[in-house]
């Protein structure tokens, strides 16, 4: 193999993704299925970046993984990425999936995004849809880990995100309306009965439909450790990775960690056997320095990658976006202080104008005053000749 390919494989990889909590390595499924993933395949040899801003993302979403000058976003193509760099010798990387047939790798790649798609709206349902879960834990995690202002709005957003997918699925379960919350976002407490049997009516039919999604899976692990043998397959590591997050969370509302550990205790142990697996590795990923958040924060910047090849070069629709925010950022600043410069020349001119007025009224007013006085004397000079001349006539 070349040099430039050895160089190439011995650069580290580094996974951004949301911060970690609850003892699990991020409070979202896809980055924890990237996390597991890279440890089995190329354990020692990556580092995790926890991140608050999707923006940085090519997607816009997280995880995405930076290798040299290459970038990959969405968990199968960072699998896809790091398939790859098994062909190298140099690279030491595994595939988790080399002992499967033909037949298997198709129904594993479909299972795969079943478990995206069910069991990920079982876990946006549990953060999301749940009100009391939403703004009991969601909430206050999401906004203790974002900066001002973000903390104040983007929970919100990402739960309207939600909202659609979940309401399509008949997961969006939430009673309390928007008129029942003031400015804030704070509830205000409404005893209806109507909701309470709304409530439990919801709980039933998101019950049945959680069960259905779980018997599948334990049907298909049907008392194995793993699901194609006695290693931990891409799927597996899927699967996992949703399953914690339905049973580790301190969730208020803990619906599905009740149904998974009464009615399939056998999901709540492969995903632990997944997670020993993953933690048994000797040669642990580091985990970067978390970012610091300041002002300069709240002001858009290109991503600091490290100077970008031909291949990983943006095209030309994302250069002429980038090129028009700017530009819209600068009309919008030029805008407000042209504005301000008019309204304070404005200001000035009619201060300057008022003042001979006020001049002038004052001179008026004391010319008048003056024409008072002088006529009230001279028609008490009239008063006194008039007076006199009557007392002479009297005389």
């Amino acid at each position: 193999m070349s040099t430039a390919a050895t160089q190439a494989t011995s650069v580290i990889c580094t996974l951004h993704i949301w911060p970690s909590r609850w003892n699990l390595p991020s409070i979202d499924p896809t980055c924890i299925a990237a996390i597991f993933y890279l440890q089995l395949t190329i354990p020692g040899k990556f580092e995790v970046v926890e991140c608050t801003n999707p923006d940085v993302s090519p997607s816009g979403k997280l995880p995405f993984l930076t290798h040299g000058h290459a970038t990959v976003s969405s968990v199968p193509a960072i699998i896809s990425f790091v398939s790859s760099l098994v062909k190298s010798t140099s690279s030491g990387a595994r595939d988790l999936d080399a002992s499967l047939s033909a037949l298997q790798r198709a129904k594993r790649t479909a299972w795969c995004s079943h478990v995206e798609a069910n069991i990920g709206d079982l876990v946006a349902y549990s953060f999301y849809s749940v009100d009391d879960n939403f703004w009991k834990l969601t909430n206050p995690i999401m906004a203790s880990m974002l900066p001002i202002p973000q903390r104040y709005y983007v929970p919100g957003r990402i739960r309207e995100m939600h909202r659609p997918r979940l309401e399509a699925a008949g997961l969006w379960t939430q009673t309390a309306s928007e008129s029942e919350k003031d400015s804030f976002g704070k509830r205000q407490k409404k005893d209806d009965p109507k909701d309470s049997y709304a409530r439990a009516f919801e709980r039933d039919k998101v019950s049945a439909l959680a069960k259905a999604s779980f018997a599948l899976y334990a049907k298909l692990l049907n008392g194995q450790k793993f699901f194609f043998g006695e290693r931990p397959t891409t799927l597996d590591v899927y699967l996992a990775s949703h399953i914690l997050l339905l049973l580790d969370p301190p969730f208020p509302d803990h619906l599905m960690r009740c149904i998974l550990e009464d009615s399939y205790p056998m999901l709540a142990e492969h995903a632990r056997n997944v997670q020993t697996e993953v933690s048994q590795i000797p040669r642990q990923y580091l985990v970067a320095p978390a970012q610091k958040h300041s002002l300069l924060s709240l002001i858009p910047r290109p991503l600091t990658n490290p100077p970008k090849t031909k291949e990983s070069r943006m095209d030309e629709a994302d250069l002429r976006f980038r090129r028009m925010r700017w530009m819209w950022f600068a009309l919008a600043f030029g805008g407000v202080a042209c504005y301000v410069a008019q309204l304070w020349i404005k200001v000035t001119v009619v201060e300057a104008n008022r003042r001979p007025r006020r001049v002038q009224r004052h001179k008026a007013d004391q010319f008048t005053e003056h024409e008072a006085k002088v006529m009230d004397e001279e028609e008490g000079k009239e008063d006194e000749d008039e007076d006199a001349s009557v007392q002479d006539g009297d005389e």
